[in-house]
């Protein structure tokens, strides 16, 4: 195991199970996890002991943690939970190192190319209904999305959707990928 910019990375084979990625760390870096999930722990505490505490309270924590990340992390993640976040960068490495550093998120490297794990345990966290006031605010997003979407169409006669995503990333404090853009425009030609 070695760290590369602050971030734990985890030597061989990744595994999704949150109780086995834990026993992969050493001692001094549970403590660590134990530390930023504000659980107090003794030194003369097992591994074994540790990660028994840690998985319970990483599990019962996760929800609020997800729900507290900016939408790239959160997307990060959840590609993370669909397998689909191989040779990652050290800019994605770095937008979810609270994630790694909490135990949420496992960094795990095979020939130098770095794997991003979400635990088979917190996949539905991530995937668990959003607040009022989130959904709320993803509903208006989308309304004033597909306005400036019809207003690009009434203008140019057509549009491009990476570039109205791209001034939308610009202006707008909340963020959205084409692949939300597709959906939005989908759900609304159903209608």
């Amino acid at each position: 195991m070695r760290e590369i910019h602050n971030i734990m990375l985890i030597k061989g084979i990744p595994n999704h199970q949150l109780e086995n990625s834990l026993m992969v760390y050493k001692k001094g870096q549970l403590l660590q996890i134990a530390e930023s999930q504000q659980l107090l722990m003794k030194k003369s505490y097992t591994k074994t002991k540790i990660i028994e505490q840690l998985k319970s309270v990483i599990i019962e924590n996760a929800a609020n943690f997800f729900a507290e990340m900016d939408s790239n992390a959160l997307q990060i993640l959840a590609n993370a939970a669909n397998g689909t976040l191989q040779d990652v960068s050290d800019e994605t490495l770095n937008s979810v190192q609270s994630a790694i550093e909490s135990g949420y998120l496992f960094a795990y490297v095979i020939n130098s190319k770095v794997t991003l794990v979400l635990p088979n345990e917190l996949i539905s966290s991530i995937e668990s209904e959003p607040s009022s006031t989130k959904v709320k605010e993803k509903r208006e997003n989308s309304s004033l999305f597909l306005r400036q979407l019809e207003n690009a169409r009434k203008i140019y006669g057509r549009y491009d959707l990476n570039h109205l995503v791209s001034v939308w990333n610009h202006y707008f404090t909340q963020t959205v990928t084409v692949e939300e853009a597709t959906v939005w425009i989908k759900q609304a030609n159903s209608y």
